[in-house]
């Protein structure tokens, strides 16, 4: 199987200063190809702690909006 993911953008959903949110949820938006098969505009949400190190903390991703195989 071979596949191709071309991220498009990102949009970092704005957070409160001092406020009790734990996580920051951006939306990723892409492009997949899957052995030939184009699925194109869809998007995930993905969460991480606040204040956790951003290169090593890990990542909550929800599955794909608009994706249908």
């Amino acid at each position: 199987m071979i596949t191709k993911i071309e991220f498009k953008r990102i949009l970092q959903n704005s957070q409160e200063v001092k406020t009790d949110d734990e996580h920051m949820s951006p939306k990723i938006f892409f492009d997949l190809e899957i052995d030939g098969k184009n699925f194109s505009n869809l998007q995930v949400d993905v969460k991480q702690t606040v204040g956790s190190d951003f290169e090593t903390a890990s990542l909550e991703v929800g599955p794909p909006q608009d994706y249908d195989d």
